[in-house]
């Protein structure tokens, strides 16, 4: 099952992509799944969900939340109450992992080599409670990505692809491959978990 993990609407702020467009795209690519992950804001994710009902196409929720030391991208949290933990960009890292997992969500650092995109860098080998990263980032040059991927296996640590699509043209360059199908936010949870899956360039 073919998920890219990480995608941008105009509800982003810094995206010029309308939520109807993207599921339209999605679906033309022939992609099974997308997770919309909106910046420092889950309910902005709600207008492509709505998009995407009575279609084919499976639609989950994330978020792409800000912390001191870079992006970090949650899946499995469904409110905005994180924003207890502090201010966007200045949110400890370490205590956004934590709380995801005090919640059963998942936190997966993304774009960890992005150059300015807010990015974690070589501060991943200090985390503890993570066991993927988004090695596959769609917006990043190769050499980055490749960067990424060499700590991931140093760090024992999974790798998942999401394009961070911002235009429409750049929907579905990089994916997550799941072995299993899913349905549920509660399933995707289940497999990255299990790690029945692989980051994959499109």
């Amino acid at each position: 099952m073919i998920i890219d993990m990480h995608i941008h609407t105009i509800y982003s702020g810094d995206s010029i992509i309308a939520p109807e467009d993207l599921i339209e795209q999605a679906e033309q690519l022939g992609l099974d799944g997308i997770c919309v992950t909106e910046h420092d804001s889950y309910q902005a994710s709600q207008v492509a969900a709505e998009f995407a009902e009575g279609t084919d196409l499976l639609v989950l929720r994330g978020i792409e939340i800000s912390t001191d030391l870079g992006h970090i991208l949650v899946y499995g949290i469904m409110d905005d109450d994180w924003k207890t933990l502090g201010e966007p960009k200045r949110i400890a890292a370490q205590e956004l992992i934590d709380y995801a997992r005090s919640r059963g969500a998942v936190a997966i650092p993304a774009h960890p080599f992005g150059g300015a995109r807010h990015s974690i860098g070589d501060d991943l080998s200090s985390l503890a409670g993570i066991f993927a990263i988004e090695g596959y980032n769609g917006e990043i040059e190769v050499e980055d990505n490749l960067r990424a991927c060499d700590l991931a296996e140093e760090l024992n640590l999974k790798i998942i692809g999401g394009s961070d699509a911002h235009r429409l043209g750049e929907i579905g360059r990089c994916v997550t491959v799941f072995e299993r199908h899913i349905e549920t936010l509660e399933q995707l949870l289940d497999e990255l978990g299990a790690g029945r899956f692989q980051a994959k360039y499109l």
